[in-house]
């Protein structure tokens, strides 16, 4: 029920097409039961007294019925289906919304394919009760209970007689209801990881090829839809064994009705007409119950569904915006670390424990480590990807987390690794953070991000799409159109992930050259392994285990016998190092 009472929720804003819906089906079912009272007075009255006039005007009658009743019919389920269809897309977008502004921890800990399968799967079964499911359940209701008020009105002692056979049949349908919902939930979760398995192949598909593991992965979708093909057969098992016994059961119905009806208009206790219209109101009853199976079973699918649907809606946004959080000032780029620890909330050490540095404006920073040492997840605390377990993040001497998120981030500039493209242009791409900038501020940052040279090879160049994550494009191109949509944004707060992890020494140094333009006048991150990215850097930070391990000029580490300069040994391959950073360090 609370389930139920929450979908309703979603009906308030469409009253007026539920309204509509609901006069057309009244209107439906009121028509519905004049058909076999026509019946009855053409076989009572019109042909034994050979009256064609009446025969006529029945006929006439019934036409017009059939004609209003059509229009009814429109209008139900026009209303039904525009009702089912405008609640969905709310439930969708709210989904949607709500996803955006979740913690990044959620999207670590959930699979892809499973979220998919809710915002798809689910949502077509919450789409359908809101459509054709609810109208037909409340049509049927309606319908037992108007012909159940009409036959009891034309004889109460066979109408009891005829009905004998209800309450079995009722309690068939609600055994069958109480069965069968664990396994459409059942289902739904064999679903939700069929789909993940799928999604996860296809993401993976180079993968996959790379290490010969197609067999293995048709193995292992194979697996998985067994499962979820068993367990629908194992609904199917269930539904095959109540419904025909329904049917058989409806039809012990119209054997008493013949029986006793028969009887009577033989005794002269009931007309041949009223046996005639008492035999089509008895089907218009038997029909709701026997089609009530496979109504509660569309219900059942959407009241497994929609619980999977507010677990979503239910997941808390860790990172949002904070009261009384105002709009970010223009930043000048200072930015202050002090004391941060932060450890994720399955994880049982701390991924940085009290970190605490200062970056003056317009800076150049380099932050090195090893791989899991943390360097990651102290730049995403800059952007509140993440908040801090303990400490906190200044900019201008202000806390970020009293900036609203939208101003904050919209100030950031961030090029990571793992580059993320859209199924979208290249132009598009590149203008993903001001959509507004116009074709020459798009090129510009382009050449900015030696991007344009590749761009104009290419057949429709700027206009070009480009395939699912970037699909089509080389991984060094990729981090350079990634370059330049950070570029676009104009950031007073520049980060380089691994940015340039992906392009051959030549285009490093094209890509060095063009960063040397745009870093005056921005504070700048720049996290790498290689010593050849960080050149120009006035301040190195070497995080070791969630720690600063060394900080200071990278003359300054140099001199020290640290990490830093065991890291400079290990890539002295590079001829043109040494003097390079000790001119950056001022000496």
């Amino acid at each position: 029920m609370g389930t139920i009472k929450r979908l309703a929720r979603y009906l308030a804003p469409h009253w007026l097409k539920a309204l509509l819906m609901l006069i057309g089906l009244l209107s439906f079912m009121g028509l519905e039961l004049v058909p076999p009272l026509l019946l009855r007075e053409a076989v009572d009255s019109a042909i034994p007294n050979k009256s064609l006039s009446l025969v006529i005007t029945l006929a006439g009658g019934y036409v017009l019925v059939a004609l209003l009743r059509g229009a009814c019919s429109y209008l139900q389920w026009h209303y039904s289906e525009l009702l089912g269809q405008s609640v969905a897309r709310d439930m969708q977008m709210s989904l949607h919304e709500h996803l955006q502004s979740l913690h990044n921890e959620y999207f670590r800990k959930q699979k892809t394919g499973d979220i998919m399968s809710r915002v798809t799967g689910d949502m077509h079964s919450v789409a359908h009760l809101f459509g054709w499911g609810l109208m037909l359940f409340t049509q049927n209701c309606l319908t037992m209970l108007g012909v159940l008020v009409v036959l009891l009105l034309l004889n109460w002692q066979l109408t009891l007689l005829s009905l004998a056979m209800f309450p079995i049949m009722f309690i068939i349908v609600m055994r069958y209801d109480k069965t069968v919902r664990p396994i459409w939930r059942q289902a739904r979760q064999e679903m939700a990881k069929l789909t993940t398995v799928l999604q996860e192949n296809i993401s993976g598909v180079r993968t996959v090829k790379a290490f010969a593991r197609e067999e293995h992965e048709i193995d292992k979708f194979d697996q998985k839809s067994a499962t979820y093909l068993n367990t629908n057969l194992h609904r199917v098992a269930i539904e095959s064994q109540t419904l025909p016994l329904i049917d058989f059961i409806s039809g012990l119905s119209v054997v008493i009705l013949l029986g006793i009806g028969g009887h009577q208009v033989i005794s002269g206790i009931l007309t041949l007409g009223t046996l005639v219209a008492f035999q089509s109101y008895i089907w218009k009853l038997i029909w709701p119950v026997r089609s009530m199976g496979w109504i509660i079973n569309s219900l059942e699918q959407a009241l497994a569904a929609a619980p999977r649907l507010f677990e979503i809606l239910d997941t808390p946004s860790a990172i949002c915006d904070e009261p009384n959080s105002l709009p970010a000032p223009a930043f000048q780029g200072k930015i202050e670390f002090s004391n941060v620890s932060f450890q994720f909330v399955d994880s049982e050490s701390p991924v940085l424990h009290d970190v605490s540095f200062t970056i003056e404006p317009g800076q150049i920073v380099a932050i090195l480590g090893g791989t899991g040492s943390g360097k990651s997840t102290l730049v995403n605390l800059l952007p509140r990807f993440f908040d801090p377990t303990e400490g906190s993040v200044r900019i201008d001497g202000t806390d970020i987390r009293e900036f609203t998120l939208a101003s904050l981030r919209s100030q950031i500039g961030m090029v990571m690794q793992d580059t993320f493209l859209f199924s979208a242009s290249i132009a598009e791409n590149i203008a993903y953070g001001r959509p507004d900038a116009s074709q020459e501020e798009i090129e510009q940052v382009a050449r900015l991000a030696q991007a344009e040279e590749f761009i104009s090879q290419l057949e429709a160049g700027y206009a070009t799409p480009i395939g699912e994550r970037g699909v089509g494009l080389s991984g060094g191109q990729k981090q350079r159109v990634a370059l330049a949509r950070a570029l676009l944004m104009d950031p007073a707060i520049l980060i380089l992930d691994e940015a340039t992890s992906s392009v051959d020494s030549h285009t490093e140094d094209l890509i060095q050259k063009a960063l040397d333009k745009v870093m005056p006048g921005r504070t700048s991150i720049i996290i790498a392994k290689r010593l050849s990215t960080i050149k120009r850097a006035d301040l190195v930070v070497v995080i070791e285990d969630g720690a600063i391990a060394e900080l200071g000029s990278p003359a300054e580490l140099l001199a020290q016998d640290g990490p830093f300069r065991r890291l400079y040994d290990s890539q002295m391959a590079e001829p043109t190092m040494m003097p390079r950073v000790a001119c950056s360090g001022g000496e």
